[in-house]
């Protein structure tokens, strides 16, 4: 984006060119502007009542002498906000904000300014109903602003259980070392969970499989295969066996577009595999030939045919992956009942983790930058995607 506005302003200098930009005309001189977000999210959650966000700025091109300029809050403009987004929030009060450092220099033959830091404290007293918005925009500059990148809008309201989440589009995840490996070895019973938005199916790239999570030619979670490429699959082989066997069935289906929690439950005593689609049970299948403990603390630097790695949004090839949003990935060394997979907010979100051991894998997909997806259980088996995964904003459950 920066480089985007860059160019634009390096051809349009001294051409006398005249844009229009939020009800204004701007001409394409030198300018300074924001490059941090025009509307950036502080969420207030139980677990924190103070957050820090940056700001910084950028001139178009070096200016001769020092450029000095101030962030200060505008309340002017919380009515330009709610117009331009439709919504109906109101100025954040002094109380809950500072900003140590307001006043920035960009100096002489430079572009760039240092970060300013704003500093949001004691909103755990905010009013949870209610939805602020703090205006903070750059003042007093020896150079004109772009109107359009003027202000920075901080939106401060209660969080939701779910606010960020990944996408795996050509993507995948899994464990590149684990700490605690043994916790998902022998697993007599289990539960796998994920929240997912599927964009689309797998259909034309090569295979009609989309992988939810697992370990290939052992026991895996996929859409598609031999059933239609949106009903849930669950392949499971033993060992020295040279074919998967599928369990599948035609209510095992999900919707694309949509937010859905998966729930599949494993029991080795009675080789019975249940799914749930929204905490929905959906019918029973039940292994003749898969008949052993599901291994997933697996990983192998190299895989074979024989030796296979624990992944989420991968298995056999990279034209597998799942196209969609992933969050609240989890798997724990029992069968959860009906009642449990229905708990109030269960799908969105498990309270005290680490001390709930049973829960053996708790990757929430909520980290928000990079490849390192955290393990929330006390069991410490972080998880890491082949490429920096594209992290999405999301509020669920939706208000």
């Amino acid at each position: 984006m920066k480089r985007h506005i860059k160019q634009i302003f390096m051809l349009l200098a001294g051409a006398g060119v005249l844009v229009s930009c939020q009800d204004d005309m701007e001409s394409f001189d030198n300018r300074i502007y924001n490059t941090t977000d025009q509307v950036g999210m502080v969420y207030v959650e139980e677990e924190a009542d103070s957050y820090t966000r940056t700001l910084q700025a950028e001139l178009a091109m070096p200016a001769s002498t020092d450029v000095t300029f101030t962030y200060a809050v505008d309340g002017t403009q919380v009515a330009w906000y709610n117009t331009a987004y439709s919504a109906a929030a109101t100025l954040l009060p002094e109380e809950y904000y500072e900003i140590p450092e307001a006043t920035v220099t960009i100096p002489a033959g430079a572009t760039v300014s240092n970060g300013v830091e704003v500093r949001f404290k004691n909103l755990l007293t905010l009013d949870k109903e209610q939805v602020y918005v703090l205006p903070v925009s750059i003042e007093g500059s020896s150079i004109a602003a772009l109107a359009s990148r003027r202000t920075v809008y901080f939106v401060v309201k209660e969080a939701s259980l779910v606010n960020t989440v990944a996408n795996l589009r050509e993507n995948s995840v899994c464990v590149p070392k684990w700490n605690n490996a043994h916790v998902l070895q022998n697993l007599s019973r289990l539960t796998a969970e994920a929240l997912v938005k599927v964009d689309a199916f797998a259909d034309g790239r090569g295979s009609n499989i989309s992988t939810l999570m697992g370990v290939e030619a052992h026991f895996l979670l996929r859409f598609g295969d031999t059933a239609p490429n949106n009903q849930l699959q669950i392949a499971g082989r033993m060992p020295g066996a040279t074919n998967d066997e599928k369990l599948t069935s035609s209510d095992w289906t999900v919707k694309a577009d949509e937010w859905t929690h998966i729930a599949v439950t494993y029991d080795s005593s009675t080789h019975e595999v249940n799914v749930y689609i929204n905490g929905v049970k959906k019918t029973p299948q039940t292994f003749t030939t898969f008949t052993g403990n599901v291994n997933w603390g697996r990983y192998y630097k190299e895989e074979t045919e024989t030796e296979r790695s624990f992944w989420i949004g991968y298995s056999y090839d990279e034209d597998r992956y799942l196209d969609g949003d992933i969050a609240e990935v989890r798997v724990w060394n029992k069968v959860l009942s009906e009642e449990e997979i229905n708990a109030t907010n269960h799908f969105y979100k498990i309270y005290d983790p680490a001390t709930n051991y049973n829960l053996v894998a708790y990757w929430k997909f909520n980290d928000g930058n990079g490849t390192t997806v955290t393990d929330y259980s006390s069991y410490g088996n972080d998880a890491s995607a082949t490429k920096v995964l594209t992290w999405n904003s999301v509020e669920l459950p939706a208000k």
